[in-house]
């Protein structure tokens, strides 16, 4: 049995799916379960190494191969090196590896200069420049692909995926701040500082996601993927 990745398809499903994780999250607020055993090991898209974060990993794993693919094709090291920094990604958002790891270099960083200054999570100081640098290098070897083929399309879904990761980071920073949050508070009154730090969380987590399948669905317009389940 052979199939073809289809874009639109990958989109819909995968967009589908993200969504539904972030509407379970939010649900569990309404109805008062987030704290039960199965929703919260299993289901809870903040979480480690349960469905939502499997599901993420995916994602970047699917892109991880599209890049080896095309580094198959070509030869070019570029691709390969690309394709390695998404199978990171995948393990970082299986294990967290970013905000374990990163705030406690971030905090050594942070200690003198940013310390009294930078209000959020001390991880960001260190990985945040890294991602920003190789998030461009990324953007800028695979759009001039795209613009190789005059797939403009392809560009603006690329960038588009790109941008949703901005906004994941900036969303974090804001998360991480000592802002009690007020404004959003007088919205929803019957949450808690840590419940609107929670919806962020989780609604981070989802553009994260989103932003992963717009990037796999541009590549999947620039290289076709063929599974075979013989």
């Amino acid at each position: 049995m052979n199939f073809t990745l289809k874009p639109k398809n990958i989109l819909i499903l995968f967009s589908t799916l993200t969504l539904i994780f972030l509407t379970l999250f939010y649900s569990s607020y309404i109805f008062d379960i987030q704290d039960n055993y199965l929703f919260d090991e299993y289901f809870n898209i903040t979480r480690e190494k349960n469905v939502p974060t499997f599901f993420s990993f995916s994602i970047m794993i699917f892109v991880a191969i599209v890049y080896y693919l095309m580094y198959k094709k070509t030869t070019k090291w570029k691709w390969f090196i690309i394709s390695l920094f998404f199978i990171y990604l995948g393990f970082d958002d299986m294990f967290k590896i970013h905000e374990h790891l990163g705030s406690d270099l971030g905090e050594i960083v942070a200690e003198d200069a940013l310390k009294t200054g930078f209000q959020s999570y001390y991880w960001q100081v260190v990985f945040v420049p890294l991602f920003a640098i190789f998030g461009l290098f990324i953007a800028y070897v695979t759009s001039r692909e795209f613009w190789k083929e005059k797939n403009i399309k392809g560009i603006y879904i690329l960038l588009g995926g790109f941008s949703l990761y901005a906004i994941a980071i900036i969303l974090d920073f804001y998360e991480g701040t000592n802002s009690d949050f007020t404004w959003i508070s007088n919205i929803f009154y019957t949450l808690s500082k840590n419940g609107i730090v929670e919806l962020m969380r989780a609604t981070e987590e989802a553009i994260e996601m989103l932003g992963g399948t717009l990037i796999l669905v541009s590549l999947l317009k620039l290289k076709e993927v063929h599974i075979s389940l013989n």
